[in-house]
Formats: C-alpha cells, structure tokens, sequence
C-alpha cells in the first residue's frame, strides 16, 4: 500500500531543523529508508518477500510518503526455512502477494532521487539491485552515498554503551519499541526512529567526544 503522509507519525528531531547547506545536491535532501524481508542471505540465489519504503525529508526526518508490500517467491524450493521461519511466511499470508516486478515498479519513485538510508543498508539494497536485474528494470538513480545506522552507532559499541550493532540492541538502548520483529515495514520505522535517537546524540555530542577522550584524541 502507497500512502503518502503530510507529517511525520512521530516528533521531529528538533536539532535537525536549521537549513541544510544551500548547495546540497537535491538527491542528498531525501531520504530513502528500506527494509527487505527474504529468503535467505545470498542475493545470488535467495528471494524478496516483503518490501518496506520510507521517503523521508532529510532536514526534519519527517515521513514523505511510504510504500509496503508482499512479494510473491518463485523459488521456494531455493529458500532458507530458518529465514522463512524468522519472517513468518506462510502460503496462506502470502496469498495476495504481488509478482516482484510490480513491487519494484511502484518502488521506483520512490526511491528516485534520494540517499537510500536504513539499518546494514548494503543487504537489503544488495537484494533490490538484483531484484532490478532479474526483472530487467532500470535501477532507481539514488546516490551513490548509503546511511547506515549500524555505523552511525558504531560509537556506541566502542564506548560499551551497547553490546552489538543489531537492530534489537540499539533499539533497547534507547527504548525503542519494536512491535513486529523482522517485518519489512516494522523494521523501517525502527532505522527511522533510531536515526532520529541518534541525530540528537550526535548534535548534543557525548559519545564521540568520550570516545576521543578514552583513546588520547586523534594523532
């Protein structure tokens, strides 16, 4: 389902409303925050199961516009069934699955123009990109910048603030709810909230800085 979406669910980070510099690029100004359910881990040889899309206003992180669907698998013979177990499929929720091919059409604007943006990015873009192949559909022009949120919060693991940069952990570091583990959609609001969590922290400083205090500063 397509909606678009005037205002954000959540409070815009605050911290993030000054202008953004007058000469970012206007593909910098839009984020594109994914999440993919699949198959399996190998892009090569697994399927997409389940899209979520999140366009999103990079100055004040507030939602654009967000797109959500099943896919249809082809080659279930292919699949992990601990993945499939993970994300909870089954013939009878699948039913009304759409053929990838026209996810991805519908994905493509959507996408177009942005900084593709999400939790350990290069998995779930990795599986679009031969999504767009297998369907031969022309790849979205996105930048070729990806926003990761497992290294914005790298410094969070160095200074022990948390154990692992999995999804789960920093969400429980700072009290996030994650109502649907490993669904598409879930998991894209989840990256979302996190960035927003981890913008203010970065504009108030403190982790980076006790960082840079416990190892000498930078040489």
């Amino acid at each position: 389902m397509l909606l678009a979406h005037p205002a954000s669910d959540t409070t815009p980070v605050s911290a993030l409303h000054p202008p953004l510099f007058p000469g970012l690029p206007p593909h910098l100004r839009t984020l594109a925050f994914i999440d993919l359910e699949t198959t399996g881990l190998d892009a090569s040889r697994h399927e997409v199961l389940e899209v979520a899309i999140l366009r999103v206003d990079a100055r004040s992180l507030t939602v654009l516009a967000e797109y959500e669907a099943r896919v249809q698998p082809t080659r279930l013979a292919d699949a992990d069934p601990a993945a499939l177990a993970v994300c909870g499929y089954s013939d009878e929720e699948w039913r009304d699955a759409l053929p990838l091919e026209e996810v991805l059409a519908t994905v493509t604007p959507l996408l177009t123009g942005t900084l593709v943006a999400g939790h350990n990015t290069s998995f779930d873009w990795g599986f679009l990109v031969e999504g767009y192949r297998r369907t031969e559909l022309p790849l979205p022009s996105v930048d070729y910048h990806r926003l990761d949120t497992a290294s914005l919060a790298w410094p969070l693991l160095a200074t022990g603030e948390v154990e692992s940069l999995s999804l789960n952990a920093l969400a429980r570091r700072f009290g996030l709810h994650r109502p649907s583990p490993h669904r598409a959609m879930a998991d894209a609001r989840c990256a979302l909230e996190l960035a927003r969590c981890l913008a203010v922290r970065m504009a108030r400083g403190g982790h980076m800085e006790r960082l840079l205090e416990e190892s000498g500063g930078v040489s």
